[in-house]
């Protein structure tokens, strides 16, 4: 049984189109062959792999029903959670619980940006710039592999091959729909393809409608006592308002605050008017107001071309374009207990009081836009020198882009209208509507903060492989090369850095023996790599990597590797500018005084790589007894050291000793202690984290009279994780406990699926995925436990009407649908009111889609 099958069985867990299992590869031509190579530049067969290794093709993707890479990807065992849109706006991928950037982002097996401006202080690359109708299929390598790859291969690898190979002309048009928001997708493209040469390009358009928290009871109210939590409305966001007294009771009233009144006019208001509603407050939440899902618009151009000079010589080009803008409503404009003095026309109480709550009319004022464009040109050269091969490749990864948050308050204008004596120019907090006219909310809420980004990775890369020298049991092959890297950011400060690194690779057959027909098949083999990366601002970094794999029958393949990994310090955790900022602390070592001081935050010169390791021992096993069985079992564990975080300030003071020169004192007399002027809470590298557990998988195709059938297992068990998040901090268990840092993972994560092919163009397959109970944010409770029902529908119309082939363009119908049962999240004490790391808001989806190639 080749690694092909066997490997399956690791990720497989959809029904038709398993994922083809085989070193994650660099998509790498030469003349008619395709060698596919992720997690190596061997070029080895997909008999010759130490590494784990998940590819899932476009099949697969298709069936899984969704539309963005990064909610492909929250649907694997060994993503353990998803990627909060809702937070970031920028998507990114974390394999087994780690931080966001510590999985490397490869494009048809190239490096391109470590880190887009957008997501510049979250530290990843943005998976919204690749849009997933241009996916040829997506390559997981779930083990650190910065020997190959170089830095942020820290806890992986994810490789994105782009669509080429198609042959003709194709389209498709697409209608996704959920509950209050719905989705509308498109692409079209065309491939030619000559006796030395080669073009095609894609275009495709993806547009969705947002998704208001209003219309999930979750986030409609913040009173979770229906959810079994408690009621944590706030009357900042109460609608109408709530008056406060500056001290003492409201005048005329036995309560120092009152609700104004539902259906309040504003108008002729006297204190008895607040009589029934003194001692009450209307109270709310900014989820009601904000945006689950952000309006989207996103288009992209994909053009690949090459030419073959000669039989050892091809020329080859990739251009990728894409472009997007989100709008989400944002938390609306609110009233913070402004004080409203008597000049105020409104004000029934004849003396200063305050007033919290949502300012009415105002509420779409508050908004923020993100645009971003992402440009990706690169051109290469592959050919022969006897027996080596050999690739160079030069790329330019370009990120431009701002966001805008509009709304927010002149506070002079505010102050100038809460105190106007004018009705016209007057804000109204004593109302049930409107607070103001559209012309006066306007000219309070007009201040914009806006922010612009450029991100820039010019890469040159190149490499040869080959055989050194002929063992007993085989060619010892080799790759040696070498990659420049320039890096720069600009986003309201200009930064760069270089990196030069070499690399080199070995395979080794150790042993094999001779087969029925005269040829050799390996019985042990190790493959071994190394790379030194050199950084303009922090020195270098060697990592390296071994594996070993052991065949003592053809159906069985035990194996295991161990590989170093490490994350460089991006250039914002490096360069980010200084902000200053008054906030209040307490000072242990004063007795716990409460103190004003200047909290001092951004980037740190001194920081250290963020270091790793992984090792892995595991089998894969296609019993020849029964027939396209296929069973694997990897265990796994996962050590990262020296993360970069941003410490917070109370915590820097309450642990002085372990951040020497943080905490700047003012004078004292001999003998006392000083009061707190300032806190340094810039980057810093501290904490560790400890991962194990087992991935499990298990898949078989089964022929039947009725059609062929796929049933599949796939899993991950975590066993342990736990670490430290700051010097001097306690180890703390993150394994099915959830975290507010938002490292954490639940123990058991896993999918069971079967399909089923009739023949006659239909194929139908039915998807489960699980995800295990763990502790909420606030123990004792506990979530988790449920499962997501995915089905998808596939039907060849031409087979399916019994038409001649290519008579309707090969159109087909594809019908999908995710979280069929529409579970819908539970109350979390997650700050948003539900876990967004493990559930989905969206609910029910189905997407329609027609395709068609001629």
């Amino acid at each position: 049984m080749t690694i092909v099958r066997i490997c399956a069985a690791f990720l497989a867990p959809f029904l038709t189109g398993l994922p083809s299992a085989a070193s994650p590869q660099e998509a790498v031509t030469q003349q008619s062959e395709q060698i596919v190579v992720t997690g190596s530049r061997l070029g080895l067969s997909a008999e010759q792999s130490v590494q784990e290794l998940l590819i899932y093709d476009r099949t697969r993707i298709e069936q899984s029903g969704q539309s963005t890479v990064a909610d492909f990807l929250a649907t694997i065992p060994q993503v353990s959670l998803n990627s909060v849109e809702s937070t970031y706006i920028a998507t990114s991928v974390r394999l087994r619980g780690a931080v966001e950037g510590s999985t490397l982002i490869l494009i048809n097996g190239h490096r391109i940006n470590p880190v887009t401006g957008g997501a510049a202080p979250f530290g990843f690359f943005d998976l919204g710039m690749i849009p997933i109708s241009l996916i040829d299929r997506v390559e997981v390598l779930p083990n650190g592999s910065s020997a190959v790859y170089g830095g942020d291969a820290l806890s992986g690898v994810i490789n994105i091959v782009l669509r080429s190979d198609f042959s003709g002309v194709e389209g498709m048009a697409g209608y996704k729909l959920a509950n209050h928001t719905n989705e509308r997708v498109a692409y079209a493209g065309a491939r030619w393809k000559g006796d030395s040469a080669s073009a095609s390009m894609m275009l495709t358009y993806d547009g969705r409608n947002p998704l208001p928290g209003r219309d999930r009871a979750i986030t409609a109210s913040p009173d979770y006592r229906r959810f079994g939590g408690p009621n944590l409305g706030t009357p900042f966001f109460g609608t109408p308002s709530t008056i406060y007294s500056l001290s003492g009771n409201l005048p005329g009233l036995n309560s120092s605050f009152a609700a104004v009144p539902h259906g309040s006019p504003g108008v002729g208001l006297t204190p008895s008017s607040f009589a029934a509603t003194a001692g009450t407050a209307n109270t709310g939440s900014y989820t009601f107001y904000q945006d689950a899902l952000a309006q989207s618009d996103r288009g992209a151009l994909l053009v690949n071309g090459s030419y073959r000079i000669a039989n050892d010589m091809e020329l080859f080009t990739e251009v990728l374009a894409t472009k997007y803008e989100d709008g989400i409503k944002n938390t609306p404009p609110f009233l913070q207990f402004a004080q409203v003095p008597p000049s105020n026309p409104f004000n029934p109480f004849g003396s200063t009081v305050r007033a919290a709550g949502v300012v009415r009319g105002a509420e779409g004022l508050a908004k923020l836009v993100f645009r971003e464009e992402f440009f990706r040109p690169l051109v290469g050269a592959r050919g022969n020198l006897g027996t080596w091969k050999w690739e160079v490749t030069l790329s330019d990864s370009r990120d431009v882009g701002s966001f805008a948050i509009y709304g927010l308050a002149d506070t002079a204008a505010l102050n100038a209208a809460l105190a106007s004596p004018d009705r016209s120019t007057a804000l109204n907090p004593f109302i049930d509507g409107p607070m103001g006219s559209p012309a006066l909310l306007s000219s309070i809420y007009s201040n914009t903060y806006y922010s612009a980004f450029t991100g820039d990775a010019r890469i040159v890369n190149g490499f040869m492989r080959g055989p050194v020298l002929q063992l007993p049991a085989g060619p010892l092959d080799a790759v040696a090369g070498a990659e420049f890297e320039r890096n720069t950011l600009d986003r309201g400060f200009g930064a760069g850095q270089n990196a030069a690194a070499l690399f080199t690779e070995l395979r080794a057959p150790l042993y094999s023996v001779p087969t029925a027909n005269a040829a050799r098949r390996e019985v042990l083999a190790l493959q071994a790599a190394a790379r030194d990366d050199r950084y303009t601002n922090f020195g270098s970094k060697t990592t390296w990597q071994a594996g070993l794999e052991f065949r003592p029958i053809d159906s069985a393949l035990l194996r295991a590797t161990h590989a170093t990994a490490f994350k460089p310090p991006t250039l914002y955790d490096l360069y980010a500018p200084t902000t200053t900022n008054p906030i209040a602390v307490t000072d242990p070592r004063l007795n716990n005084q409460a103190v004003v001081v200047q909290a001092i935050q951004g980037g740190s010169t001194s920081l250290s790589p963020t270091t790793g390791d992984t090792s892995t021992v595991g089998f894969a096993w296609s019993p020849s007894e029964v027939r396209n069985l296929n069973l694997s079992l990897t265990w796994w564990t996962l050590h990262i050291a020296d993360s970069i975080k941003l410490p917070s300030p109370q915590y820097i003071i309450d642990n002085e000793s372990l951040y020497p020169g943080r905490v700047v004192r003012g004078p004292a007399t001999p003998g006392q202690v000083g009061q707190i002027v300032s806190v340094d809470g810039s980057y810093v590298n501290y904490g560790t984290m400890h991962e194990s557990g087992i991935d499990l998988g298990a898949d078989w195709m089964l022929r039947t009279p009725i059609g062929q059938f796929t049933p599949a297992l796939a899993a991950t068990y975590m066993t342990k994780f736990d670490g430290i998040s700051a010097p001097g901090g306690p180890n703390v268990n993150r394994l099915s406990r959830a975290n507010n840092d938002g490292i954490f993972a639940p123990r058991w994560k896993g999918s069971a699926s079967t399909g089923w092919n009739p023949g006659h163009g239909v194929q139908l397959s039915v998807t489960g995925r699980y995800i295990g109970r763990y502790t909420d944010y606030t123990a004792p409770r506990t979530i988790g436990d449920l499962w997501y029902l995915d089905s998808a529908l596939e039907v060849g119309l031409e087979p399916a009407l019994v038409r001649p082939k290519g008579s309707l363009g090969q159109l087909k119908l594809l019908v999908t649908g995710t979280n069929l049962a529409n579970r819908l999240p539970p109350y979390s004490t997650y700050f948003r009111g539900y876990d967004p790391y493990n559930y989905d808001i969206v609910g029910r989806t189905v997407f329609f889609r027609l395709q068609m190639r001629s």
